[in-house]
């Protein structure tokens, strides 16, 4: 969902939104968003596919799911999965 949607749903302009998340969370809305993915994606990897778990968690591709997870946990998806069996 486009965060100007999100913002309207609660009834903030989409700047105001962004602030106050940089504010009371102390990370970007942006980032916060990403991490949201990446938990969705890393739940899913014991049952599905890197790809698949990318695309259900809205990553673009899994080159991106590996890109966002080694940005912020320092580890791959398939080394998740390594740890994991």
């Amino acid at each position: 969902m486009p965060i100007t949607s999100i913002a309207t749903e609660v009834g903030l302009s989409a700047v105001r939104l962004r602030a106050l998340v940089r504010k009371d969370v102390g990370i970007t809305l942006t980032r916060l968003r990403r991490w949201g993915r990446l938990r969705t994606a890393i739940a899913d990897l014991p049952d599905s596919t890197a790809a698949l778990a990318a695309a259900t968690a809205g990553f673009a591709d899994q080159a991106h799911l590996t890109r966002t997870a080694r940005d912020f946990i320092g580890r791959t998806p398939a080394s998740l999965r390594r740890a994991e069996a």
